[in-house]
């Protein structure tokens, strides 16, 4: 399906992609894994043809159609339906031209075209995937500039997913999801394994490990077969047999390079040493073991105080005069490792900034230990960050007591060295920001991490460190993300926020797992609410068409019947009276006779594609 020779893209002096070659077969799930900066999404807008290679080419499957996630939304005064349909350009094109054609049998090749690419149920498949990404009935309607910019995104992964393609490319497609919407996309994408080819970058081992049948390795350009788990066992073991025939090789290199030095000015073992020189020019050109970068977070270890840190006691929570959570009863201690489970829109974020005393109780208490130092972390915060100060200048400032070494410190804590931490914010990764951030949040050594979807940019090597210094760090901590991985790895307790209230989760992830499953499969069965509203706004739109077939259907039968009438007349005259000119004419009006009813079996069969629009496929 893709084949890759020779690729080769620089930017900036530097060479990002170096002579790649790959081939990414038909319908496979592969994951492109690497360090952040490594080249990913560059290969990707390479693929689409949004850059030129300096050289090197990519050659696709002839009329493969390629979709990814829009950056841009463009008319944001579009409805969320419209703007999903809109993404399937077969289908707008059939549909206008129904609008404007009037032709009976154009039509009717239209309605065929129509009903191949399962276009009369469009609205239906875009409302259900719409409605497991989070979205409710009453939005399909609602232009797009009703919702915030996250939900924008689920708009376009929406219409990303909605639109036809064979090669679907997605960056990153779970970042701005919460938990259980991350959940229903992985079983999305696991439904439509093998239909298509699915390029995905992705720094989630649950999603890699459970969906991809190849993994790509960036900036090596190795594909490995099978998924991460099996990637990073293979890799290990190449890259250390590959270390052993390097050293063994290194070894015969320096033996025959010592008798060459030694014995190459001597006549008598000058022809010993020009063998020896040519084994040494024949040596195999063995690749270069991968440096896979190393990178390390350190929390400061907080100063004592009372063991209990937060003791929200009948807490009553909200906006204005909006109550979102209620009765709220919460301890939190040191040492604490808390997951805060629930769909968005739950309270899961008014819950945090209750904790990180960000949000005033409507009623209730919350009390906080003396001396409490809480660190806050949210992806909204890192867009804050002044984009012309260096990371060392920001973190100058608010540790204005500290001297350069003290701030260059805390910023290696979080793999920020002298080079990046001199680099303007503009010039950095999101991993890099978030890093910085938490530089930033954690320079007063806090008692307790409340810590929104901390990993959203992080790639897998720093999730895993970011794990080591969790699991390392003395203080409490309070996550909410929807990596999978990274919650089972941090956590050992479960809270979950839904219907106003916060109550511990008896079980652990997989059985959360499991019950929003079950009823993910309840939703299903009420999944006629989605049709019949899609069909209510159907109905007004392919109304105007059926009394337009209705109509003509009704003047074909008088025309048939009219036909029927004349060859009735002709061949009973035919019989009393022969004549050659009447033959012709009888011919003639069974010619129009057979094209009428024709018309009239073209024009039933529109008619029933769109009953089935808005009724049995419903």
């Amino acid at each position: 399906m893709i084949d890759v020779r020779n690729l080769t893209y620089s930017i900036g002096g530097r060479v990002l992609l170096d002579d790649l070659s790959f081939y990414l077969p038909t319908n496979a799930t592969v994951g492109v894994v690497g360090a952040n900066g490594c080249g990913k999404s560059t290969l990707f807008r390479l693929i689409l043809g949004d850059l030129v290679s300096d050289q090197g080419t990519i050659a696709k499957a002839g009329g493969a159609k390629v979709v990814t996630v829009r950056q841009e939304i463009g008319d944001d005064s579009v409805p969320l339906l419209d703007f999903v349909l809109g993404a399937d350009g077969d289908l707008m094109t059939l549909r206008r031209a129904s609008e404007e054609e009037h032709d009976g049998m154009k039509l009717a090749e239209i309605f065929e075209q129509m009903e191949a690419i399962d276009g009369f149920n469009a609205e239906i498949r875009a409302a259900t995937i719409l409605s497991g990404l989070g979205f409710l009935n009453e939005d399909l309607q609602k232009p797009l500039k009703d919702f915030s910019g996250g939900w924008q995104i689920r708009a376009a992964l929406g219409a990303t997913l909605f639109a036809p393609s064979d090669i679907l490319l997605l960056d990153e497609p779970s970042n701005h999801l919460d938990f259980e919407t991350s959940l229903w996309l992985k079983n999305y994408l696991q439904k439509i394994h093998g239909k298509k080819t699915i390029i995905m970058i992705s720094h989630e081992r649950d999603f890699l490990n459970t969906l991809c049948d190849k993994i790509l390795h960036l900036p090596s350009g190795n594909l490995y077969s099978g998924n991460y788990d099996v990637f990073i066992e293979t890799r290990a073991n190449q890259q250390q047999s590959l270390a052993k025939r390097i050293e063994k090789q290194e070894a015969a290199r320096k033996h025959l390079q010592s008798f060459v030095d030694r014995f190459r000015a001597k006549a008598s073992k000058a022809k010993q040493a020009q063998s020896r020189v040519k084994m040494l020019e024949k040596m195999e050109k063995l690749p270069k073991l991968d440096r896979d970068y190393t990178v390390r977070f350190s929390f400061p270890d907080p100063r004592p105080i009372d063991r209990l840190l937060i003791n929200v006691k009948k807490g009553v929570a909200g906006y204005g005069e909006r109550i979102v959570l209620s009765d709220l009863n919460l301890k939190i201690d040191a040492g604490d490792r808390i997951a805060l489970l629930g769909a968005n829109g739950n309270g899961k974020s008014t819950l945090v900034k209750v904790l990180s005393d960000r949000l005033a109780l409507f009623g209730g208490s919350v009390e906080f230990a003396k001396k409490l130092q809480i660190a806050y972390f949210s992806q909204q915060l890192t867009d804050e960050l002044e984009v012309t100060k260096t990371p060392f200048k920001i973190l100058s400032a608010v540790l204005s007591d500290s001297n350069e070494t003290q701030v260059r410190a805390q910023l290696a804590r979080f793999g920020l060295m002298q080079q990046k931490s001199d680099t303007r914010v503009s010039n950095l990764s999101g991993g890099e920001k978030t890093r910085l951030l938490l530089a930033i949040i954690t320079r007063q050594a806090p008692h307790i991490l409340i810590l929104d979807e901390p990993t959203n940019h992080l790639d897998i090597d720093a999730k895993d460190a970011l794990i080591e210094a969790l699991n390392e760090y003395e203080g409490a901590v309070v996550l909410v993300s929807h990596d999978f991985y990274f919650v089972e790895a941090v956590c050992d307790q479960l809270l979950l926020v839904r219907d106003q209230r916060c109550l511990p989760f008896a079980g652990d992830l997989e059985d959360y797992v499991e019950v929003v499953l079950a009823e993910k499969r309840e939703m299903k069965k009420s999944e006629n609410n989605v049709k019949n509203s899609v069909k209510n706004q159907l109905l007004p739109k392919n109304e105007k068409k059926r009394k337009q077939i209705v109509k003509e259907l009704e003047k074909l039968e008088k025309e048939i019947a009219d036909l029927s009438r004349q060859k009735q007349n002709l061949e009973q005259a035919l019989q009393k009276n022969y004549a050659a000119e009447k033959i012709a004419e009888l011919s003639a009006i069974g010619d129009s006779l057979t094209r009428r009813e024709q018309e009239w079996v073209d024009r039933s069969k529109m008619l029933e594609n769109l009953g089935k629009s808005q009724g049995e496929a419903l």
